[in-house]
């Protein structure tokens, strides 16, 4: 039998990487970035790929959701003031009113906490 050999050189990749996206860094954020690859055992490069693909990145609130927040700041300080009016005139009275302002407050806890869900 004849034994064809391959030719030499660098094997083949099967996963090459073909994409480049360009990050700066400030002198503290790349001090940092390299002291986590270290910490990890990588590569700047694979530390950075494995960060950007494996971490989850939290959005900023959406203008709706910072309007919703800033009615419960609102709402909060309603149920305060509620809170204060009952010690003084008696809990009856003021039941109603701390019920609706309850709702109004799990209203806007809502739409923040599904605002993802209705952007589908």
């Amino acid at each position: 039998m004849i034994n064809i050999s391959k030719k030499g050189g660098r094997p083949l990749i099967e996963n090459k990487k073909k994409f480049r996206i360009n990050v700066r860094f400030d002198e503290l954020e790349y001090k940092k970035v390299l002291q986590n690859a270290i910490i990890a055992g990588m590569s700047k490069s694979e530390w950075v790929r494995k960060s950007a693909i494996l971490r989850k990145v939290v959005p900023r609130f959406t203008e709706e959701q910072l309007k919703a927040l800033r009615a419960i700041t609102g709402v909060s300080n309603n149920l305060n003031q509620l809170t204060k009016m009952a010690h003084q005139s008696g809990l009856q009275d003021i039941a109603n009113q701390c019920q609706n302002t309850i709702i109004h407050i799990n209203y806007f806890i809502d739409k923040i906490l599904h605002h993802d869900s209705q952007d589908n």
